[in-house]
């Protein structure tokens, strides 16, 4: 489940001028000190995956409050949809076991627990600012490599508004420092040590760092003992030029200057619709292209996360939105629909696979609605033999389960009640659509094709497992199939 985080980032700076920015930063030793003290490492043993691959990831946390015992990292450090072990390694060497207590379903971040009692008294917990970083401003990380001693990287950033889709669409501040990725999970941290950032991403140049009001938000409900609340209308946003939008689309310079006007600080930058989830509300209403020109008769800005603080806030069951379209104006109405009930809350492991109904995430990696049954390949000696590219990256979503001898699966549920007829069975046919790459002579290309192939089930096999979310303890519970 290792990520190589290594992410095309726009336009960077050369080397050179890397080199003089970071000898122009300054910070206090005390300040970099603490910061080193309290970013651990977080070392990441998962069992059982949904669209992963299983095994052991290493990557970084940082302490945000000690009477809590809450840790923030990366949600990719701690895996999407994994039943896993978490240890913490703090800067003196002392290991911890955490727990997993959050873990959004689009934004990249996700919320570790220990005992509080084992922390180091040295350690102190970093304060996470709620002020917006500023273009420019210097700043560095701390990258805390298991059993090894941190190491701070001085940068600054070079853009505070950088709406990409890395795991789903969200908003990222750029930063121009070497890290070389080794720092995912860690904080971005001002002159005054505290986070303005949460490091996702990053290359040998530059990193990226998710806004921080994404955190806020979860903290706030979480504190309350409330699950955070996530509404969305399924629609993947970017930012996009707004003199290409004169350009290409017709809008029209007075419209141009009417933007930039209320928002100075945009950069000349729009939100834009780049795709559409599939089965969601937005599916059919909005379309790639569509310009967001205001939100609930407001002008809305190029800022995602003010987007979506706005979704999430809202106590209508809809949004009104004013796009812009073919060189003119309209309003649409689209329903909200809860992030939290696409979760993955139901995975089951039978024949060296791992059967589940997509989240978002998953379901706009295959193009499919979510909800889809689907199985992912996460052993080598599966009795699911179907075709696949061998060095495929992540082995997700090999199959689309369809029917098995004939009969229609559509649900989960519907797979459990039958797995016991086909382990006595030991011989069935499952029907399927194939979304991983397959070899077409020197070519690779993903084929959504129809298939039918004969399954042997295997006895020495891991017995059928059901794994179920339980959403008040935030943890992953397995039971055996009867059978």
């Amino acid at each position: 489940m290792r990520y190589i985080k290594s992410v095309a980032l726009g336009v960077f700076l050369n080397i050179f001028t890397h080199f003089i920015c970071y000898g122009k930063a300054k910070f206090k030793p005390s300040v970099i000190e603490n910061a080193k003290r309290s970013v651990v490492s977080v070392d990441t043993c998962a069992a059982l995956t949904a669209y992963t691959l299983p095994g052991e990831a290493y990557g970084n946390g940082v302490v945000i409050d000690k009477e809590a015992g809450y840790i923030l990292t990366s949600g990719f450090t701690v895996g999407p949809v994994i039943v896993a072990n978490y240890t913490i390694g703090f800067f003196n060497g002392i290991e911890a076991p955490a727990k997993l207590i959050y873990y959004d379903t689009w934004a990249d971040f996700a919320l570790l627990q220990i005992d509080p009692s084992l922390f180091p008294k040295e350690v102190q917990a970093v304060k996470l600012s709620s002020k917006n970083p500023l273009l420019g401003q210097s700043v560095f990380t701390i990258a805390k490599e298991k059993n090894k001693q941190a190491i701070d990287y001085p940068g600054n950033i070079d853009d505070t508004n950088f709406s990409a889709v890395w795991t789903m669409p969200q908003h990222f501040i750029r930063v121009s420092i070497p890290s070389k990725s080794g720092a995912s999970g860690s904080l971005i941290f001002n002159k005054d040590g505290e986070g303005i950032a949460l490091n996702c991403a990053g290359s040998e140049t530059t990193d990226i760092g998710l806004h921080l009001n994404y955190v806020h938000h979860a903290l706030s409900a979480l504190k309350a003992k409330k699950l955070p609340i996530r509404k969305h209308i399924g629609a993947l946003l970017t930012t996009y030029s707004l003199d290409d939008a004169v350009r290409y689309d017709h809008l029209s310079a007075a419209s141009q200057k009417t933007y930039c006007t209320k928002f100075p600080n945009a950069k000349n930058k729009i939100l834009q619709v780049q795709s559409i989830l599939k089965g969601t509300p937005a599916d059919h209403i909005l379309l790639p292209g569509d310009l967001i020109w205001a939100l609930n008769g407001q002008l809305v800005g190029p800022n995602l996360v003010d987007f979506d603080w706005a979704l999430n806030k809202s106590s209508k069951d809809q949004l009104l939105l004013t796009i812009f379209r073919n060189g003119s104006f309209h309003e649409v109405a689209i329903p909200y629909y809860d992030l939290n009930s696409h979760r993955v809350t139901k995975m089951v492991q039978f024949g060296g696979v791992t059967f589940f109904e997509t989240d978002d995430m998953s379901s706009t990696l295959a193009g499919l609605q979510p909800k889809t049954l689907v199985a992912c390949i996460a052993e080598p000696n599966t009795i699911f033999k179907v075709p696949a590219f061998p060095n495929d990256r992540f082995k997700i979503l090999a199959m689309r389960l369809l029917a098995i001898n004939g009969q229609p699966i559509q649900r989960l549920d519907r797979l459990i009640e039958l797995i016991p007829e086909l382990v006595h069975q030991k011989y069935f046919a499952v029907e399927y659509i194939n979304y991983i790459p397959l070899r077409h002579g020197i070519w690779n290309e993903y084929v959504h094709d129809r298939y039918k192939t004969n399954v042997e089930y295997d006895p020495n096999l891991a017995a059928p497992k059901v794994w179920a979310w339980d959403p008040i303890h935030f943890e992953w519970k397995g039971q055996e199939i009867v059978l």
